[in-house]
């Protein structure tokens, strides 16, 4: 990716993009360099992509990179190798999903707690189905027992699961798209571009008046709110939270993100984790984990100088990277932060 931070700021009114669980705040173009900006928006990988370049309208590329990843790692898409996986027990995997396969794996090995081999279990639950449930224990532990990345095995490109786990690659098939997203865009020599996955976003190449960006993260307790606003330079933010996807059943809640350790809905004390990092598959899968982890593991992070964090707990009490002292602003947040 390019030097500095991206995003354009002459202001003529402020506008506001909705970006997952985060806000992207900015100042429109003067009407003179409004021909700058080229905008599109389209649906892929189960969510809108909003998409902004400047200086260059070559937006279709882009569009059709994501678009083609997110056929080619959908678990439900009958000619991707990843259905093939789950539906055969073995595939050999090539090109991106063999190489987000492999980024997986050492995502899993450095961090753990979230493992793209528990697709049965999600499917087990269908949170984010039309006919959620909740399963007894016995389906469950029987579905647990296959969760595990080392319990596939390799030779070559072929992977095989000899207990018939089934992979799912939602928590980093978004960040990863947008690590692709920037190469292209490297390779493009695009000067300024931010695109939007929803619960991932790309902030790429310069801003003239080399200020960051401007950050808004939702409020989990009130979803059209903001609870927050910091600055922030290029890069990848994910946020994770349990307050736009469950189910209620018998007077409980469950949300869409699993705690492997139980095979449950996560319960970790946390309502929403973002995550600032260099790359795109890291911000999306970190997020989540340091979500699984909870409250009381938040310090480890936090004190991780490669990514910087922002977590609000179920208090609403709010905690961030020291990194992020002069760049955060709690103004209006009554339960403040630290």
């Amino acid at each position: 990716m390019k030097h500095t931070t991206a995003f354009v700021g002459i202001c003529f009114g402020i506008a506001l993009l909705i970006v997952g669980g985060v806000f992207l705040l900015f100042h429109k173009k003067a009407a003179g360099e409004s021909k700058d900006a080229y905008k599109t928006d389209f649906f892929a990988m189960d969510t809108l992509c909003e998409m902004t370049l400047y200086g260059s309208d070559d937006t279709q590329d882009c569009r059709m990179l994501i678009e083609r990843l997110g056929k080619e790692l959908d678990r439900y898409d009958e000619q991707s190798e990843v259905y093939k996986f789950n539906t055969s027990g073995s595939t050999a995997f090539t090109g991106n999903t063999a190489l987000l396969f492999d980024k997986c794996g050492e995502l899993y090995h450095k961090y753990g707690l979230v493992d793209v081999t528990c697709g049965g279990l999600i499917s087990l639950w269908g949170i984010t189905s039309d006919s959620p449930s909740v399963p007894s224990d016995e389906a469950i532990k029987a579905e647990l027992e296959k969760v595990g990345f080392d319990k596939l095995s390799q030779s070559g490109s072929t992977v095989y699961s000899p207990l018939g786990a089934k992979l799912d690659f939602g928590a980093v098939a978004k960040g990863y798209a947008l690590d692709k997203a920037a190469e292209l865009l490297d390779e493009k020599g695009i000067g300024c571009a931010v695109i939007s996955l929803g619960s991932s976003t790309l902030l790429y190449g310069e801003k003239p008046d080399g200020e960051d960006f401007k950050m808004g993260v939702k409020d989990p307790f009130s979803p059209d709110e903001l609870i927050l606003t910091f600055e922030c330079g290029e890069g990848f933010v994910s946020t994770s939270g349990g307050y736009e996807r469950f189910f209620e059943a018998g007077g409980e809640r469950y949300i869409h993100i699993l705690d492997l350790s139980t095979g449950r809905p996560c319960n970790s004390g946390l309502a929403s984790v973002t995550v600032i990092a260099k790359s795109g598959a890291e911000s999306d899968y970190l997020s989540t984990a340091i979500f699984i982890d909870g409250k009381d593991k938040l310090d480890k992070y936090l004190a991780d100088d490669s990514i910087q964090v922002i977590a609000i707990d179920e208090d609403k009490n709010i905690y961030y990277s020291p990194s992020l002292s002069d760049k955060i602003d709690l103004s209006g947040n009554e339960s403040g932060g630290r």
